[in-house]
């Protein structure tokens, strides 16, 4: 695990809390939805842009191959700042 953070995001349609967890190849968005929790994979090598939309948050667009479009996230880190760095961390390194 790279960075862990907690916020909000609208991977399932509108904003719902979720817990942001980095790994080394993955971006993990676990969103409550009523009695249970919805993981949202997303790989590092599918993100291809990180925009920053206002401070602690940015959109995230990414290629989702299970359902042959591009999708974007919005990732709100406001409530507890972006302490551990997701947000840097996500941008894909320039070579």
């Amino acid at each position: 695990m790279v960075a862990l953070e907690r916020g909000t995001a609208d991977a399932l349609g509108e904003m719902r809390k979720t817990t942001a967890v980095l790994t080394d190849d993955s971006l993990l968005l676990a969103t409550s939805a009523r009695t249970q929790t919805i993981l949202t994979v997303v790989p590092r090598r599918d993100i291809r842009t990180v925009e920053v939309l206002e401070e602690h948050v940015v959109a995230i667009r990414f290629d989702d191959y299970a359902h042959a479009r591009a999708r974007v996230i919005r990732l709100d880190l406001h409530k507890y700042c972006d302490r551990e760095g997701i947000i840097e961390k996500l941008r894909p390194s320039v070579s």
